[in-house]
């Protein structure tokens, strides 16, 4: 018997379980470094993120996505995800120089109680549940820092998953990762 189409999903098989899209803007996130959350890899839905919603609810930072990006004066990159919702994933090709240790900050909001997400690597958990806090409002951001998270040496897919709402009816607002060496300074993100 033979396959209708099976060309067009030979890739995928082939790539299996890490393959997201391509990396947004041309190559991968580098670890130790930041990686802004609205800088997902470029592809569809399904492959490089998955969003609840039909359309975006935020800023046209990069097109046309479901994925929800808000503008925000006090983000590092002017932009951040919000109104993130359990269920949803977002997909970065990263390269790390090296398998860490890594400490790494995640500057969050929420009015309200936060949900709870984590971090994958090549479909692995790294992170373990990372609960929001209630920030005092949604344009109040608040730094998270988990210790010794491991990243795999080399060209990785790292997944960023919201696992559970919170009282504020979202998981929370997300600004970026940023990934140092524990005997590095922690640094404020840079304001646009």
């Amino acid at each position: 018997m033979r396959l209708p189409h099976l060309g067009l999903f030979l890739p995928l098989l082939l790539l299996g379980e890490g393959f997201a899209g391509e990396p947004f803007r041309g190559g991968p996130r580098p670890i130790p470094g930041v990686v802004e959350a609205e800088d997902f890899d470029a592809g569809d839905a399904g492959v490089a993120y998955r969003d609840l919603t039909e359309a975006n609810q935020g800023a046209d930072y990069r097109g046309p996505t479901q994925v929800d990006i808000e503008r925000r004066p006090d983000a590092s990159n002017g932009h951040g995800i919000g109104w993130a919702r359990a269920g949803e994933w977002l997909t970065y090709t990263v390269e790390a120089v090296d398998p860490g240790p890594y400490t790494l900050e995640i500057p969050v909001a929420s009015a309200k109680a936060g949900g709870r997400f984590h971090i994958e690597f090549d479909g692995k958990d790294a992170t373990g549940p990372i609960q929001v806090p209630d920030t005092g409002g949604w344009t109040k951001l608040q730094t998270i820092r988990i210790d010794g998270v491991r990243v795999p040496a080399g060209r990785t897919v790292m997944k960023l998953v919201m696992d559970a709402d919170g009282v504020s009816g979202f998981v929370g607002d997300i600004d970026c990762m940023t990934f140092r060496r524990p005997q590095e300074p922690a640094t404020p993100p840079q304001k646009p």
